[in-house]
């Protein structure tokens, strides 16, 4: 089960949503945890007990949706297409240039 401590609960399938500040103890059948701000007691908490914990950002996997990347990569994404652009042009030019599939 994925385990999400943040400010902002949501209601996704299958994940158990906790606020940050109300941290009773590691949840033993979480399976995954993000912790969506800076709260280092409920990270080694979990990290103590073998539990694989993250930001929640994903900087491991890079992002493969031209739409959703940031202008570096979207730049670079572009240019491996072969799609010419401005090099001052701004992210919605950008995301204007990725072709419809």
């Amino acid at each position: 089960m994925k385990v999400i401590y943040t400010d902002t609960p949501g209601n996704e399938p299958g994940v158990c949503y906790r606020l940050l500040d109300e941290f009773f103890g590691v949840i033993s059948s979480a399976t995954e945890v993000v912790v969506e701000g800076d709260v280092p007691s409920i990270i080694e908490a979990y990290q103590s007990a073998g539990i694989k914990v993250s930001n929640g950002q994903t900087e491991d996997e890079p992002e493969t949706d031209p739409l959703k990347m940031k202008v570096p990569d979207l730049k670079e994404w572009l240019t491996g297409k072969g799609i010419e652009f401005d090099a001052n042009a701004k992210k919605e030019d950008l995301q204007a240039l990725v072709p419809k599939e």
